[in-house]
């Protein structure tokens, strides 16, 4: 059995996110070390983001070539996938309580050049019944280096 294609690849990632509700635009940006794999024409992105007020999160981004599934587990616990012009239902859980989610994606364009990779998708993001604004992701990671003595 030939595992060479599930060899993990350790990458440097970078997670940024603008948020517009109405006249209101917010941008995030994350950068951690991670793991790139793929497994069955099915890319596999993981890292861990420590926020302050809750502690490590970690994620895990399934990419398919019409879909991408985010699923976080530790302080918060998220399940949700993103598939063009569909509603896809989801679950939001933080120390705060949990929370129901609707996603509505317009778009979603994923590059894997040699060595590094392009991830970005728009979507709709409703809370609890409620828009709360249109989310655009930009994910880029590249593997690291390592050095030969």
């Amino acid at each position: 059995m030939n595992n060479a294609s599930t060899i993990k690849k350790p990458i440097a990632i970078k997670i940024v996110t603008d948020i517009r509700d109405g006249h209101m635009k917010e941008t995030t940006a994350v950068e951690a070390q991670g793991t790139y794999y793929k497994k069955d024409e099915v890319v596999y992105l993981t890292y861990t983001e420590h926020q302050e007020e809750v502690g490590d999160i970690k994620t895990l981004l399934k990419i398919k070539e019409d879909e991408v599934t985010i699923n976080r587990t530790g302080a918060v616990k998220m399940k949700q996938s993103f598939r063009k012009k569909v509603k896809l239902e989801g679950t939001y859980m933080s120390p705060y309580g949990r929370m129901d989610m609707m996603t509505y994606a317009h778009n979603i364009e994923y590059k894997k050049l040699q060595k590094r990779g392009h991830l970005f998708f728009t979507y709709d993001l409703t809370l609890q019944g409620q828009s709360v604004g249109k989310y655009a992701v930009t994910i880029t990671f590249k593997e690291e280096e390592h050095e030969h003595c």
